[in-house]
Parts: structure tokens; sequence; C-alpha cells
């Protein structure tokens, strides 16, 4: 039942999109931004996965990803 704030930020030229995803499914995006968050209110079990946070433009793409355990 608690809450989870994640954050996410990258730079390049041209601004990257910046994608969070729990597995394949894309949960926010925003192109341009320097960073994005994400909040999960009220986890549950149903919670716990992969999220990963993906910068990517033109030159190439990087991604960072952690686990959510939820008991």
């Amino acid at each position: 039942g608690s809450q989870v704030d994640f954050g996410c930020s990258a730079e390049g030229r041209p601004a990257p999109l910046l994608t969070w995803f729990r597995g394949p499914q894309v949960l926010r995006e925003e192109p341009g931004a320097p960073e994005l968050g994400l909040h999960l209110a009220q986890v549950s079990p149903q919670d716990s996965g992969t999220y990963t946070c993906v910068a990517e433009n033109r030159h190439g793409r990087h991604n960072r990803s952690l686990e959510l355990h939820v008991a």
C-alpha cells in the first residue's frame, strides 16, 4: 500500500526521448525532457517486476533497469 517514485534523467543532442517501461509495456514517455519520473501509488505484489528507463535519440539508446519486489 506504499507509494514508490522512480527517477530517470539523460542529456543528449538532440535531446533524447525518455520512456519508462514495465516489461514491454510503455508506462510513460516524454520527448526532449531532461528527466522523467514514474510514480506508483499504493503498490501491491502485482506491481513487482522489472522497470526500465530508456533514453534514445538518433545517435543511440541507453537504458537502466531495476527490479521492484513488493511483499
